[in-house]
């Protein structure tokens, strides 16, 4: 994807130079808050490339005058344009380190591809979907042998209690356990004799899915579970350690207080 001789630029009343090499004006154009799918690649004036990746953004109101997101305004799905940006109103705008090859220069060029617009409901929905996949991937991988629940949590009771009592929102238990993610990321540990007394279901649940698990096990069960990001941090994480969608993977034993 060229740029195109310099007079076959445009300019908006905002300022921003831009050329379309491809315009798709039935397809579908997006609106603020919506989630964009960008194939970019970002090079200085002289076209010596700075990086090239597929990305997602979010598009918000522009903040200066002849930004990235007023270039996000005019475009549709699978629309190829080029911006003429200046680095400050990109990439600290959006707290990106600017590129070797751009500390002289205040203007550079981001070629887009636009893959896909998404509302926030359907990229949310998108998310889940992609997320299953890779649940149901990784309890494969190892050799889980999952229950579903109606919240998507998937797990397994690896030692069953069958003459105990169920746990019960409003029990008080000592929980052992290990949070961490789908590449195996260690989150947060408690081990034997470290253990955290843990009212079910009560205010300090930061975790839904860890109430939602516990009230499916009996005292003195231990188990191991996937939980979706909707049961865990949400769509937003927990800053700076977990972040947004993170899938949490879960191995707990959960003895009653007497």
């Amino acid at each position: 994807m060229g740029c195109g001789p310099k007079q076959f630029y445009e300019m908006t009343e905002n300022g921003l130079e831009y050329y379309f090499f491809k315009k798709n004006k039935e397809a579908k154009r997006g609106e603020i808050g919506d989630i964009y799918t960008l194939n970019v690649t970002a090079t200085t004036r002289k076209d010596s490339t700075l990086f090239s990746q597929r990305v997602m953004f979010e598009r918000s109101e522009s903040i200066y005058p002849g930004d990235f997101h007023d270039g996000l305004s005019m475009v549709h799905e699978k629309d190829s344009v080029a911006f003429i940006l200046h680095k400050d109103s990109f990439f600290v705008m959006h707290g990106i380190n600017i590129p070797k090859g751009l500390e002289n220069d205040s203007m550079f060029k981001l070629l887009i591809g636009v893959e896909q617009i998404l509302s926030p409901f359907e990229h949310l929905v998108y998310k889940c979907e992609e997320e299953l996949v890779k649940m149901k991937d990784y309890a494969n991988r190892k050799g889980w042998e999952c229950v579903t629940d109606s919240t998507g949590i998937m797990y397994e009771i690896i030692e069953p209690m069958p003459e105990s009592t169920n746990l019960e929102v409003g029990d008080s238990a000592f929980l052992t356990y290990t949070y961490s993610t789908l590449n195996d990321q260690v989150l947060e540990k408690r081990r034997d004799g470290d253990s955290w007394k843990f009212q079910v279901g009560g205010p300090q649940t930061r975790v839904s899915g860890l109430t939602r698990l516990l009230v499916l096990m009996k005292d003195g069960e231990k188990a191991r579970a996937l939980i979706p990001f909707a049961e865990a941090f949400g769509e937003d994480g927990l800053a700076p350690l977990i972040a947004p969608y993170t899938t949490l993977v879960l191995e707990i034993k959960a003895e009653k207080v007497k």
